[in-house]
């Protein structure tokens, strides 16, 4: 780069691998218009990190190296890809060609060179696998990929000769009035032959209003045929600058997700008030009511039914259960179990088969036995609870002494009358039975009822003595 020769590496011979494609995912932005503390890169669509879309769209392409293009001062980007694919610091962010022009010398092979944005997640890997096809197909020296967009504002534009040949890219920056109508733009995906991109990335300047090393001019200073391939859907190219095109991202990649379902053979009653992730799997036969969200990694079985208003994440949901207007957070549901409506089980429940949790119910990291009920009214917190155990309205497992949680273990068959209360830690045998409005305080063997209230006195003509009492006089009705 000759303006600033600090900015680029020295020119290397390159390696001798071939025929291997290298991927390289751009994602040192600041992305400053999105006005946020965290890395624009990571920001989810659908549930997914914005860099984790570009890495999936990649791996399609079965990549021998992908390299990512980082920012060394943003924090979170490493971990997020989770040792997939190689970084590459860009501590100066001088423009996109820069951030290319940082890869090492042992990785600048002279076989296939796919860049991509790591703000782009609608790019499908179907579109990349085709890009990479035209390109070797055509042999060309680079295929661009272009989009035509209804406002092609913010992105370079394609012109081309009268006989519609490529001729060269415009920023939008840099563009004429004339040049400005021109709808066909440069998505900022490419496939280049090693052996091109590399020698004229070394030429590279930034002789531009923005004083940027531009990608798109390397197009110009490659020897050799230039190809483009055009998207079938505009969309697939979006980049995201701000909130609001994250969330016209959002809104198009949720739209997918639920059309592969229903693909799929899952039933989603109404589309545009449910919510489903990336990494959410539901089985066939499955209905998805409305002003519902399923989120994280949670795993819903066949034949179920799931809302209206139903939040499900990162859990597991056996076939056949029923989970209405409830709220569900790393739990684990067997098969043909019932919640709701209007429960909310927290993180480390386990509900066995066929377990019924009625109404206005919680449940914290408790494990609930086969065919054991919770109908109505009540909290489990740290419990045991066997199978064919039933908990009367009202009831509650008093977990917390102040300093640490505690356990309660109710065994199979127990009978829990309405309003017990289980001071923990405390255990209930097998078929016991507790009294309701009892406190128990101390372990109920098998076999027996606990019973600990008070008892109850009967004052006969309570009530004649407390009319009287207020019984107006006759002087105070005159």
């Amino acid at each position: 780069m000759r303006a600033n020769a600090s900015a680029g590496p020295k020119r290397a011979r390159l390696s001798e691998t071939r025929g291997g494609v290298t991927v390289v995912v751009l994602a040192a932005g600041k992305g400053v218009r999105m006005n946020s503390r965290i890395p624009k890169v990571l920001h989810p669509v659908a549930g997914r990190p914005m860099l984790l879309w570009s890495m999936a769209a990649a791996r399609a392409l079965d990549p021998e190296r992908t390299l990512v293009v980082t920012n060394p001062n943003q924090d979170g980007v490493q971990s997020a890809l989770n040792g997939e694919g190689e970084t590459v610091p860009q501590r100066e962010q001088l423009g996109t060609g820069h951030a290319l022009s940082q890869v090492s010398a042992e990785h600048r092979t002279t076989g296939p060179v796919v860049v991509l944005y790591a703000d782009a997640p609608l790019l499908r890997s179907e579109t990349l696998t085709q890009l990479l096809a035209a390109h070797k197909k055509t042999e060309a020296a680079v295929t661009l990929l272009t989009a035509v967009l209804d406002d092609p504002h913010g992105y370079g534009r394609i012109i081309r000769a009268r006989n519609g040949a490529f001729r060269s890219i415009v920023e939008d920056k840099d563009a004429s009035k004339e040049q400005q109508q021109i709808r066909e733009i440069n998505s900022g995906v490419y496939c280049f032959r090693g052996r091109e991109l590399w020698p004229a990335l070394e030429k590279l300047e930034n002789t531009n209003k923005a004083h940027e090393y531009y990608l798109t001019d390397v197009v110009a200073l490659i020897k050799g045929k230039v190809h483009t391939m055009l998207v079938a859907d505009a969309r697939e190219i979006l980049g995201i600058n701000d909130r609001r095109q994250l969330a016209q991202a959002e809104h198009v990649m949720r739209g997918r997700i639920l059309d592969s379902l229903m693909s799929q053979g899952v039933t989603v009653t109404d589309p545009g008030s449910t919510f489903v992730d990336a990494d959410v799997s539901i089985g066939q036969d499955t209905v998805i009511h409305p002003f519902s969200t399923i989120t994280g990694r949670s795993v819903i079985g066949e034949d179920c039914v799931i809302g209206p208003m139903t939040q499900v994440r990162d859990s597991q949901v056996g076939d056949g259960c029923r989970i209405e207007r409830s709220h569900l957070e790393q739990v684990k549901i067997a098969s043909n179990v019932t919640v709701g409506p209007f429960s909310r089980l927290r993180p480390g429940t386990e509900l066995a088969e066929g377990v019924r949790v009625g109404t206005h119910t919680e449940i914290k990291n408790s494990r609930i036995g086969t065919g054991s009920a919770v109908p109505h009214f009540s909290y489990l917190g740290d419990a045991v609870v066997g199978a064919n155990v039933n908990i009367g309205a009202g009831s509650i497992t008093a977990n917390w002494d102040g300093f640490e949680k505690n356990v309660t273990e109710i065994d199979d068959g127990v009978y829990v009358s309405c309003d017990t209360i289980f001071v923990a830690p405390v255990r209930v045998g097998s078929d016991a039975t507790t009294a309701a409005d009892t406190v128990v305080t101390k372990d109920v063997p098998a076999g027996s009822l606990a019973i600990g209230r008070a008892d109850m006195k009967i004052v006969e003509g309570y009530t004649a003595r407390r009319r009287a009492r207020h019984r107006p006089s006759k002087a105070a009705k005159q």
